[in-house]
């Protein structure tokens, strides 16, 4: 089994596994420290179960990290879906990022392992990037599909390669999340989180022009 789904469907006790890690990351766990017998016991259910489905501890990590991030990646998805024009959902997805790091959900975990703010066990940093290859690559695309004809509809930006929107996207939700890292860290900021959107979000306008 691949530990996700099986005919489409997500077994419920796979489920049971990934909101345990999930709860675990925003009690504040390590999850270097983390064992599947601790998993299994949040989750309620035998260790020998986790087995069925999963190889290591590590494999059930990030697959729920990735269960994780493709959550996010909907609830984004309807943003750019709703009322509102371009700049404003913009805005509204980076202070939906905000709104994840402040409750130190899962999906934080991605960003700060690929900044090297968050220290892993070489096992755990291969496990995660091989599963970040199918990191919802679907609902990323959409995203930016939605947004981006938006934005060209209404003339903010120009017409583009669909494929440079995403990269000019990404770019600016990766410095983004750059700055909340730092922001989490303590570091003294130079700018505000509303100048820091601000920049991000004419970079992009920029970029797309």
């Amino acid at each position: 089994m691949n530990g996700r789904y099986e005919n489409g469907a997500l077994p419920e006790k796979v489920r049971l596994l990934y909101e345990a890690v999930l709860a675990m990351v925003t009690d504040g766990w390590d999850i270097n420290r983390m064992k599947v017998s601790d998993i299994t016991a949040q989750a309620g259910i035998g260790k020998g179960t986790a087995y069925e489905y999963f190889s290591s501890k590590e494999e059930i990590i990030a697959n729920a990290v990735l269960y994780d991030v493709e959550m996010r990646l909907a609830h984004v998805l309807e943003i750019t879906k709703g009322e509102g024009d371009f700049a404003g959902k913009f805005v509204q997805i980076l202070t939906y990022m905000e709104e994840v790091f402040a409750k130190r959900q899962a999906f934080c975990l991605l960003v700060r392992i690929g900044t090297g703010s968050y220290e892993v066990s070489e096992s755990m940093r291969r496990e995660c990037e091989k599963r970040q290859q199918a990191l919802g690559c679907h609902l990323a695309d959409r995203i930016v599909e939605s947004l981006m004809c938006q934005g060209v509809s209404e003339g903010t930006i120009g017409e583009t390669n669909p494929y440079l929107q995403k990269l000019a996207f990404v770019a600016q939700m990766t410095a983004f999340a750059g700055y909340l890292v730092d922001l989490e860290k303590g570091e003294k900021m130079a700018v505000s989180r509303e100048e820091a959107k601000r920049f991000v979000y004419e970079a992009l306008v920029k970029s797309l022009n």
